[in-house]
């Protein structure tokens, strides 16, 4: 079983020499013993789901534009 981040869901983590090798996540810096906050994994989908309520925007204005050429 991988761990993951309790703060972002990454599964990607490396030793901080700062922290005297003690392991943080790659992508939000969180150390994985710090326990806490809630798992955001809907900021790794939120890319596609905002790709698709622009491209819905991108169809309406399309419409819009023909709609209003043909009057």
């Amino acid at each position: 079983m991988t761990s993951r981040c309790s703060r972002c869901g990454s599964t990607s983590f490396r030793a901080d020499r700062s922290l005297g090798g003690r392991l943080v996540c790659s992508h939000c810096g969180t150390p994985v013993d710090q326990r806490g906050g809630r798992v955001r994994r809907a900021a790794v989908t939120s890319g596609k789901k905002g790709l698709a309520f622009w491209l819905v925007v991108a169809a309406i204005a399309l419409l819009l534009v023909i709609v209003i050429q043909s009057l």
